[in-house]
């Protein structure tokens, strides 16, 4: 009979999910006539709830434990939606923006706080801590001497987080709620529209250094001499405006010789291949020189493969020299036809070129500010040079390009109206 009993209370304690795999699991209790219910989490931690529920019962205690398993904090949800959404959910670079949002920012400040708990008003006293927040930041600063010699030092700065960072950061905090919504973990979501909290926050320019008129001719002559295998390379860079990733994406079939232009449809990174930053496949329209480069660069790679008996020609634009095959114990070769690797060619090519060239050491990505800044000094407008860089919006290129503008300001002042000279007034009469 207490053995009947027994496996009548077992059936009575049941784990599942509300919500069939939203992987939030809750522990179902039928005894006596009653029946409750309590979300748990994870389907380990429900299993073992439900293991001390049937220990309970088969003691004979006719209440249910009052102890109420561990909430779900938004550390438990943020582990999980690290595991399972984001690895197949968005890009590798993405993925890295989330993780240093929750584990510089979020975890340390609301991490700690069930889900079910996480108000409003937190959110809010979140976001007024990040308009306080402060880091340091520690740059490299070229000067010269009075021999006019240069010299490096390096200065730690300290500086509050930007607009735009605060920005990413609610929004990913808010992303992840959402997923906690539909999962039914929340009923609604208290990150959403706090723009107003931190409009106090400065808006900080990304850091420009674009090569000028003069140097861009002195850095290419450097690449050619010391360095011909990039020489190419570093050219497509400084008139295309293309990112790094971009460039190393770059395939011959995306180049049209006839039309003299080429199209950006792919991001090239940690050796994956990826969209777009914006998503969005672009026409980057191509200089007289750089065309001619690109297609002495392509003759040059067909007779190259030709002498050696292959027919077929890498689809990657720019390659890499390969890793070395190894046979016992001996290298016998490269492995061929790989993109090239550009944090290779940014730290061990594109630096040694700047001090082959005398130049200042800049970032690989100012080549790209270079591109930008050197078209509107020629007159271009913004919208064209949105149109080449790929921005997402034209106020984008406007932040950060805008005062590049050559004479925009007294052109613009220059057509306020004035006072009605004499020569109009006779007239008027």
């Amino acid at each position: 009979m207490l053995w009947h009993r027994e496996e009548h209370w077992n059936v009575g304690v049941k784990v599942r999910e509300k919500i069939k795999g939203s992987g939030v699991y809750w522990v179902f209790i039928n005894h006596r006539g009653k029946r409750t219910s309590r979300q748990v989490g994870s389907k380990k931690a429900a299993d073992k709830v439900k293991e001390n529920i049937e220990a309970r019962l088969k003691l004979g205690q006719d209440a249910l434990p009052n102890e109420k398993p561990p909430a779900l904090t938004l550390q438990n949800y943020w582990e999980r939606f690290e595991e399972t959404y984001l690895p197949s959910g968005v890009r590798k670079s993405t993925m890295d923006s989330y993780r240093r949002s929750f584990n510089n920012h979020i975890l340390p400040e609301l991490g700690a706080i069930p889900l079910d708990a996480l108000t409003r008003e937190k959110v809010k006293t979140f976001v007024a801590s990040l308009v306080q927040k402060r880091y340091t930041r520690t740059l490299m600063i070229v000067t010269k001497d009075e021999n006019g010699k240069k010299k490096s030092e390096m200065k730690v700065v300290e500086r509050p987080l930007s607009r735009a960072s605060i920005r990413i950061i609610l929004a990913e905090l808010t992303a992840v709620l959402n997923h906690a919504k539909e999962d039914g973990i929340i009923a609604t979501n208290p990150s959403g529209r706090m723009g107003r909290l931190y409009k106090q926050a400065p808006v900080m320019h990304e850091e420009i250094q674009p090569l000028t008129h003069t140097e861009v001719p002195v850095f290419l002559e450097a690449a050619r001499l010391y360095y011909p295998e990039y020489f190419v390379l570093f050219l497509c860079a400084i008139h295309t405006g293309m990112r790094s990733g971009e460039l190393a994406g770059l395939q011959w079939p995306d180049i049209d010789f006839n039309a003299m232009f080429l199209v950006v449809r792919r991001n090239f990174t940690r050796g994956r291949i990826e969209k777009t930053k914006t998503d969005q496949i672009r026409r980057v329209d191509l200089s007289d020189t750089l065309l001619h480069e690109l297609d002495a660069l392509k003759r040059h790679r067909q007779e190259e493969y030709l002498a050696r008996g292959k027919n077929e020609l890498p689809e990657w634009v720019f390659l890499s020299p390969g890793r070395i095959i190894w046979e016992d114990g001996r290298p016998v070769g490269r492995k061929e036809g790989t993109p090239v690797d550009m944090y290779n060619v940014k730290n061990r090519y594109f630096n040694k070129c700047l001090e082959k060239a005398g130049l200042r050491r800049i970032r690989f990505h100012d080549l790209r500010h270079t591109f930008a800044s050197l078209l509107i000094q020629n007159g271009e407008s913004l919208a064209y040079v949105k149109e080449q860089l790929g921005h997402s919006s034209i106020k984008m290129t406007v932040d950060v390009y805008g005062h590049l503008v050559p004479g925009a300001n007294r052109k613009a002042v220059n057509r306020l109206p004035g006072p009605i000279s004499p020569t109009q007034a006779a007239a008027a009469d």
